[in-house]
């Protein structure tokens, strides 16, 4: 650098110097002209105050240093768990009474619903504009009781109303379970009245209020129900072979003995070619002949009695359909390939016979994970089919595989829902009350207060125990016993047998007795064959099988 520039940086130097020191003499000239003089014993304020902040962060230092060198204490799972779970429910009970509280009502509670009902003229559980329905009737007792407000009644979406099994028309419950948001304590109560007692006085006998149970918030009477247990009455009748000379009958001389019947119209116990197949020539119509009319025949067949032998066979018909299986053949609209036709049937047992209005009778029951549409009486229609025509056991097997073919299925007259089970729920609700009960302990040893209402993020198990006695009571007077005097009355499962015997064509001609499935008896999807004349199919005329009367929601409709 040249001397002429190093003098420039020097006077440069100089004059930003002389530049500050002015500026400083100034800022100080006024700040002496604004304040008085500090005497000379007052402390310097600003110096000891710096003097504390050194120390501080000195002090600081020396903690955290301590506190990074000493051992971690571990926080236990459960105890931060159930903290959370309190907190949440305190939040959400906040949350409620603070969205309702300038509304001027009460807050909605989620709560399980326990209810039984006789499903006998009903168009089915789930509500349906323009028909009768239990969900209508309960929704509607619900409103009219005030736990529903005027801007929810109109729709019970709103209220979050779900189901854990949707029965078909004409079943019974003597347990199912609704879940809803409603208001627990409605002004029409009279004082010391639950809400129950009040919607069973606006509901008609044969529809059923349990009781009610708050819920978790999570908790969804369809998603969380495990299994659902059914039961299915029927008269030990059905399993008669049928009438000699019926075309069902026809059918079978021909896949057993190979050969059509002779144009004498031999009774089977002259015939020699049948008379030794018993199902062909079976001791009742050896007794009651073939050409009465059908109410002396049903006379008779109330007044038989199924053996023992025959029982046995009709268990372990009923044996073969427990486990996992595609039951895409029954039902309606499941195709094999369909991954949703697969169900698991956890446990099945018929009962030993009962005599009742002296005819007998024998339960059916069905414990499975869930059940499709009509896929419990179709299980009874071909139960019955296998165990009155003594086609082998194999058959049974055969209706899992690829082959689709006509199943009939029984009348809905005997089908009941007895409960549903939600044992997942119960272990998760069991586990959420000891974690809070634990909390509830360890705050009870510390000084630390106990939060308002501890308790109340504890909640009760999903199940049946408390109203099995009137579930009980009730399924006799309102189930048992309507269907057995629907069944005196006009002998509903006589005529569906009827419609099976009566029927022409290919359609059960599964049931040779090798157990194979032939290819006239293969059905294609959506198939509806005639029998000669245009009469439908055999079964029921007024409830075909038609794929037309399957609801877009065929999955969640059982039974």
């Amino acid at each position: 650098m040249s001397k002429r520039g190093a003098a420039w940086e020097e006077e440069a130097a100089a004059v930003a110097k002389s530049a500050r020191t002015d500026s400083s003499e100034a800022t100080q000239s006024v700040a002496e002209q604004a304040s008085p003089p500090r005497s000379e014993k007052e402390p310097d304020v600003s110096a000891i105050d710096a003097s504390n902040t050194e120390e501080k962060s000195l002090v600081s230092q020396v903690e955290n240093a301590h506190a990074a060198s000493a051992p971690a204490v571990p926080q236990p799972a459960e105890t931060t768990a159930s903290n959370d779970t309190f907190l949440q429910e305190k939040k959400e009970s906040n949350d409620a009474q603070a969205s309702h509280e300038g509304q001027g009502r009460q807050a909605k509670r989620k709560v399980a619903i326990f209810f039984g009902y006789c499903g006998s003229g009903y168009s089915g559980l789930q509500i349906n504009p323009g028909v009768k329905t239990i969900e209508g009737d309960i929704f509607d007792a619900f409103c009219r009781a005030g736990a529903v407000s005027e801007e929810n009644a109109v729709n019970p979406n709103k209220i979050q109303l779900q189901r854990a099994a949707r029965t078909d028309r004409g079943v019974h419950a003597a347990g199912n379970l609704l879940t809803a948001k409603l208001m627990l304590e409605p002004p029409v109560l009279a004082e010391g009245q639950t809400l129950t007692e009040y919607v069973n006085t606006l509901l008609p006998p044969h529809v059923r209020i349990w009781g009610m149970r708050r819920v978790q918030n999570a908790f969804n009477a369809r998603t969380s129900c495990d299994s659902r247990l059914y039961e299915y009455l029927l008269p030990t009748y059905v399993f008669l072979p049928p009438k000699p000379y019926s075309s069902m009958w026809k059918m079978l001389r021909r896949l057993n003995v190979g050969e059509q019947s002779s144009e004498s119209n031999l009774a089977p116990w002259d015939d020699p070619a049948v008379r030794h197949i018993v199902m062909l020539n079976h001791p009742f119509w050896q007794v009651q002949g073939y050409e009465k009319e059908f109410a002396e025949d049903m006379h008779a067949k109330r007044k038989w009695r199924i053996s023992a032998d025959e029982l046995a066979r009709v268990r372990s018909v009923f044996d073969m359909y427990t486990g996992p299986h595609n039951f895409h053949n029954f039902t309606v609209g499941k195709e094999f390939r369909d991954r949703s036709s697969h169900r698991v049937m956890k446990q099945l047992s018929v009962s030993d016979p009962k005599i009742i209005n002296d005819t007998e009778w024998v339960s059916v029951k069905f414990h499975g994970q869930s059940f499709m549409l009509h896929q419990i009486r179709k299980m009874i229609g071909l139960l019955v089919l296998i165990g009155r025509t003594n086609a082998p056991l194999s058959l049974i097997s055969q209706a899992f595989g690829p082959a689709r073919i006509h199943v009939p299925k029984a009348p809905g007259l005997g089908l009941l829902l007895v409960e549903p089970h939600f044992g997942g729920y119960n272990v998760k609700v069991a586990n959420n009350n000891e974690r809070i009960d634990r909390m509830i302990a360890q705050r009870a040893g510390t000084s630390k207060p106990l939060p308002e209402n501890a308790e109340g993020g504890k909640r009760e198990p999903v199940d049946f125990v408390e109203f099995q006695e009137k579930m009980d009571a009730f399924k006799q007077t309102f189930i048992y016993d309507e269907i057995h005097r629907t069944e005196d009355a006009t002998a509903e499962f006589a005529k569906w047998l009827n419609y099976l015997d009566v029927f022409v064509g290919p359609d059960f001609e599964y049931l040779n007795p090798e157990g194979r499935i032939p290819d006239c008896a293969i059905l294609r999807l959506g198939e509806q064959r005639r029998a000669p004349g245009g009469q439908p199919k055999a079964e029921d005329a007024a409830e075909s099988d038609s794929e037309s009367d399957v609801p877009a929601t065929n999955e969640e409709l059982e039974g």
